[in-house]
């Protein structure tokens, strides 16, 4: 049998071989482990990561564990004994853990300590100055003598290679991602059918990109048609849990007598029709992400159920006594004010704040008019590929996306492009193709209109305005506080600055001039 040298040094082989070559994380992770128990005997290997938004760490690899050990493994920083490791960045080893205060033995792994004593040994994953987690291996008093100082040595030598490890899985996605962007150009390379060039969605953006390293339970909220599933599938794919199921359920799709079923499935017999067992929702998203869309249309005995499940990872099917552990990520989204559903008592309080631990706020597309022309152009591009043709946005159909107000937001925005493409073999789009109605007609009219109007004058002035008497006739609505309504919010939408409130309206600037003193409107201000 070689030697305690010997082994060390195919440890350490064999870990590095697993560490590189394998591509998911927590595989590499758990063969590392394996290693350890099998070259060096030290077993009950974990490797605990930090959570930097739940403020936890967390066991992310166990091989000897089952899952639902695994993941009752959350620990404070300075809470027992990886949370002190982890805390003071200092390795540790204890003699005896049966005897160590400490020792929390959270997970319920060990067992009958006081007939087999252990040793545990325990030292912080760095990378640079930055702790990133803490591995810890266990020694049975039984397998011989144990050298604390020559195996805490070993291991803080392996915990670099695994720091290294964690820290390029930290960069990967995002790295790839900035390279896509900069080669491309295009303002969705960040997260992939995501597009957003104004601050607002930049913001998300980077929000998502942070949020989604972690482990945290994330509610996206925003009106329908903001691309909530889209934002959940970017999370996802950003993840570490990538390669893994996304599952998704419409809680609002589903009768209340099935929802508890398609959740967490049924067993055998459970009821009428039900001729083999099934999984739920949250079994098939085991390892991966469950995007639980429209949950504000839970009822209250369902959402008692969703909390317990959240709460103890654990839960049983339909029919069934036996308590199934899964280890799911969960990201909800609502276009509920979930706020005032708590406080109207239509949604429970504590499963609100389990949901929310991180919010991801999308705004309308009302609001964010300068991702318009992006977005209108991301969708073109994928709507021609749909329909085996290219299919490019004329100037005054683009003048007209962007004088509408969108009220179905970027889905309906995509439903005006596809009709138009799949209604028209022209190759360039008007704004007489999307029938987005009169006034975003008149302004996408007006600009090619002013256009020949100005080349036509050599440029040199501005185009003379009709005749005052027919003001009535050019206005963007036959009820007066209609127009008046519209007037105001062209302007808002402009900034005030008239010329660009004349253009969304179809307007001269005098025609507006007029409707501003008509409705006593105070611009001067501004």
């Amino acid at each position: 049998m070689p030697g305690r040298e010997a082994r060390e040094v195919q440890a350490l082989h064999d870990a590095a071989r697993v560490l590189w070559l394998a591509t998911d994380l927590r595989e590499a992770l758990d063969a590392t482990l394996s290693v350890l128990q099998l070259e060096l005997g030290m077993e009950n290997g974990t490797l605990s990561l930090f959570d930097p938004v739940t403020g936890e760490v967390f066991i992310e690899a166990a091989p000897e564990m089952r899952d639902r050990e695994r993941i009752l493994g959350r620990l404070r920083p300075g809470e027992g004994i990886v949370g002190r490791i982890f805390a003071t960045g200092m390795p540790m080893a204890v003699p005896d853990i049966g005897s160590e205060p400490l020792f929390l033995n959270r997970t319920g792994t060990w067992r009958d300590l006081d007939a087999e004593p252990r040793a545990f040994l325990g030292v912080p994953v760095r990378h640079g100055r930055t702790t990133l987690g803490v591995l810890t291996v266990d020694r049975r008093h039984g397998a011989g003598p144990i050298s604390f100082e020559r195996d805490l040595r070993f291991l803080e030598i392996l915990a670099g290679m695994v720091g290294a490890r964690v820290r390029l899985q930290e960069l990967e996605n995002p790295r790839r991602r900035a390279v896509l962007e900069e080669e491309a150009g295009a303002p969705e390379a960040r997260l992939p059918g995501i597009v957003g060039v104004g601050r607002g969605m930049r913001e998300v953006l980077e929000r998502v990109e942070r949020v989604a390293r972690s482990r945290a339970t994330v509610l996206v909220r925003g009106e329908s048609g903001t691309g909530k599933e889209l934002v959940a599938r970017a999370l996802h794919e950003a993840s570490p849990r990538t390669g893994r199921p996304f599952v998704a359920l419409n809680c609002a799709a589903l009768p209340e007598a099935l929802l508890e079923s398609e959740l967490f499935g049924h067993e055998k017999g459970a009821f009428t029709g039900a001729a083999a067992g099934t999984k739920g929702r949250f079994e098939l998203a085991d390892g991966g992400t469950l995007f639980l869309d429209e949950v504000g249309e839970l009822s209250l005995s369902a959402q008692a159920k969703l909390l317990r499940a959240i709460q103890e990872r654990q839960f049983e099917r339909v029919g069934g006594r036996r308590a199934v552990t899964v280890d799911v990520r969960i990201v909800a989204a609502t276009n509920r004010d979930l706020d005032a559903a708590v406080r109207a008592g239509e949604f429970r309080l504590d499963l609100f704040h389990r949901l929310s631990v991180v919010t991801v706020l999308l705004p309308p597309l009302r609001e964010r008019r300068e991702d318009v022309p992006a977005l209108a152009e991301h969708l073109l591009r994928e709507l021609s590929e749909e329909n085996g043709r290219e299919v490019r946005l004329g100037a005054d159909a683009l003048d007209a996306l962007l004088a509408h107000d969108w009220p179905g937001n970027v889905r309906q925005l995509r439903n005006v492009l596809e009709a138009a493409v799949v209604s028209t073999e022209a190759s360039l789009l008007r704004a007489a193709h999307l029938g987005l109605g009169r006034a975003a007609a008149q302004a996408a009219a007006a600009e090619p209109c002013a256009r020949d109007r100005e080349q036509s004058a050599g440029g040199a002035g501005a185009v003379q305005p009709p005749a005052e008497d027919g003001v009535a006739e050019a206005g963007v609505g036959e009820d007066g506080g209609r127009e008046e309504r519209e007037v105001r919010d062209a302007l808002a939408r402009a900034g005030y600055v008239k010329a660009k409130a004349a253009r969304l309206l179809g307007m001269t600037v005098r025609q507006l001039d007029w409707r501003v003193r008509k409705y006593g409107i105070a611009v001067e201000r501004f």
